[in-house]
């Protein structure tokens, strides 16, 4: 494969979630949960107390899906659900205790899958990746807000 199409940016963003899921693939079988399911709680974990319509956008997910897994999700005792106190019509997710400590599985896979793709990367390069990476990121930001 040429360099243009290793760069390509859906081909990336397929490859990263293929990689993320394998490499997760032990921690939803050991909790029984899907690869949204453990979305979900990865988000909830950085951004506490969301409301479904803020997790539908934000993780481009279906808001049909999505509302089936959170109500799973509730089922297994991973999430905790409240009326939102501007509009009593919605309602705001954060984790249980429980899901924290999937949580610090995640971490441990976020580790290990870190140092697989950080093979034959010097120090350097890391630092390097991470900063153009977090600048794309601020780039993408703008766009999707409409400030370019």
């Amino acid at each position: 494969m040429g360099r243009e199409k290793q760069t390509d940016c859906i081909i990336w963003h397929r490859k990263l979630r293929d990689f993320f899921k394998k490499c997760s693939e032990d921690i939803r079988e050991e909790y029984g949960i899907k690869q949204i399911d453990l979305d979900i709680l990865y988000y909830l974990h950085h951004n506490p107390e969301a409301s479904i319509g803020e997790i539908s956008r934000i993780q481009s997910l279906n808001k049909g899906q999505l509302s089936l897994a959170m109500t799973s999700l509730k089922e297994k005792g991973l999430i905790d659900t409240r009326e939102n106190e501007q509009d009593k019509r919605y309602q705001i997710y954060k984790l249980t205790p429980t899901a924290e400590k999937i949580w610090d599985r995640i971490v441990c896979s976020k580790e290990e899958m870190k140092e697989q793709l950080y093979q034959g990367f010097s120090e350097e390069e890391q630092r390097i990746f991470e900063d153009l990476v977090t600048r794309m990121g601020v780039n993408i930001d703008k766009i999707l807000e409409g400030r370019s």
